[in-house]
């Protein structure tokens, strides 16, 4: 049995290159405008650090925040005066390990982030 040879195209490279590139695909606009978007991913102990969100959000170091979870992998972090855990810099917070757990979600994991700023 044969295996036939491996042929490159004779397409020029930058032809192939420019097919590749092709237009972004359209954004929606979002149904709220207020609703703040962002990904990050889980860092060491379950940091959640995205300045560009917490800043919208006007959390501070210090604010403490009360975190409920779900099995259903949805985490909902609301500022609270009696929260367990608190902003420890300007744009970083930590889920604690019981709350990963309940939602499976490990160091290393691409999140989704959603604030809406006037809530």
């Amino acid at each position: 049995m044969l295996v036939p040879p491996a042929i490159p195209p004779l397409t020029p490279i930058a032809e192939l290159i420019e097919n590749l590139r092709s237009a972004p695909a359209p954004v929606r606009e979002p149904i709220d405008s207020n609703i703040v978007y962002s990904m990050c991913t889980v860092g060491d102990a379950g940091r959640i650090h995205d300045k560009h969100l917490l800043t919208a959000l006007g959390w501070n170091i210090g604010t403490r925040l009360d975190i409920g979870c779900d099995p259903d992998s949805v985490v909902i972090v609301h500022p609270t005066e009696h929260g367990h855990t608190h902003m420890s810099t300007a744009h970083q917070f930590r889920i604690p390990f019981r709350q990963r757990r309940i939602t499976d979600l490990n160091v290393g994991d691409k999140v989704l982030l959603v604030a809406h700023p006037n809530e």
